[in-house]
């Protein structure tokens, strides 16, 4: 069935063409609430580009109409999934009732295969980039395995050392005990799993096999110093706090100008609530952080500082 447009009074052919692109302007920005009226919109399309064509064929200037035209029509393919929701399956019927049998020219009443074709291109570049996606991160992963990642001893060793961190952080000192024991049978030359087995020991009461441990991981670390700072921030960790303050004493009886050692027992300090002690230290790990050119130390210190700063006269009378 064709739809013809009639004019409520007589109009002139230009007026004719205006007053149905006007009805088009309406039609595109609210076929949503039309629903399948908007299929008006089509046979609006069909009438406008004959009369357009008839019009300029008669030498008449209707520019600024075809421009409109254009502008409908750009509107609608920008929307064209939109529109066939909005008009359902009325727009299938409605595509063999125009006035003429629709050509490639009438590509509004061709939106259906246009919208399939994108739907289509749209998901072969989806799978394409998930398989691009997947073999980069085969790539990625070859290149980790092959050239970054540490021999496979290692991984297992540090997999046995986080399960034992979990289990000396939980209380189950046997269980942690036994996996830094079979992390260090694969890398004997980490001291920090030696500290590990050591301060474990020590917290189960074997001092003997502490003081073995301990004397392995001595000899891993390039200095004194290092070690006790090592050990000191392991003690601390599992809250052995009189441990941890004599590791920083020893630290700083090493190295007076080390900024850490005097970071390790502010830390002690702040823990048995001694923010005075604290704060002096973290004071003297700065100055001494600032003259190393350790920026770190000093970006660590100074945060600390400034928390205990406001916590200090909350805490001390």
């Amino acid at each position: 069935m064709s739809k013809v447009f009639v004019p409520e009074t007589p109009l002139t052919p230009g007026d004719q063409l205006r007053e149905m692109l006007g009805q088009a302007e309406r039609l595109v920005t609210g076929f949503r609430q039309a629903g399948p009226a908007a299929l008006e919109l089509l046979f609006l399309l069909d009438t406008i580009g004959e009369r357009l064509a008839a019009l300029e064929a008669a030498g008449a200037d209707v520019r600024a109409e075809r421009t409109r035209w254009e502008t409908v029509q750009q509107r609608l393919r920008r929307q064209q999934g939109r529109f066939l929701r909005a008009v359902g399956d009325d727009y299938i019927r409605a595509r063999s009732q125009p006035p003429t049998p629709p050509d490639i020219s009438r590509w509004w009443w061709f939106m259906d295969r246009a919208v399939v074709a994108r739907r289509r291109r749209a998901m072969r570049t989806t799978a394409l980039v998930v398989v691009g996606v997947i073999l980069l991160g085969v790539a990625v992963w070859w290149a980790y395995d092959r050239f970054i990642a540490p021999p496979p001893e290692v991984r297992q060793a540090l997999q046995h050392s986080f399960e034992g961190e979990l289990a000396a952080e939980s209380g189950d000192d046997a269980t942690a005990l036994a996996e830094f024991k079979a992390a260090v049978q694969l890398t004997p030359d980490d001291p920090e799993i030696w500290l590990w087995i050591g301060v474990l020991h020590t917290r189960m009461g074997h001092p003997t096999e502490a003081e073995a441990a301990f004397e392995q991981a001595r000899r891993l670390y390039d200095s004194a110093r290092d070690f006790y700072l090592a050990r000191g921030m392991l003690f601390l960790r599992l809250q052995n706090l009189e441990a941890a303050g004599r590791d920083a004493e020893q630290a700083i009886a090493e190295d007076p100008q080390s900024g850490w050692a005097y970071y390790l027992r502010a830390n002690v300090a702040s823990a048995q609530g001694d923010l005075a002690t604290a704060l002096a230290d973290l004071e003297r790990a700065m100055e001494l952080a600032q003259a190393a050119g350790d920026a770190e130390l000093e970006a660590l210190a100074r945060a600390q500082w400034s928390m205990l700063l406001q916590l200090a006269p909350i805490r001390e009378p």
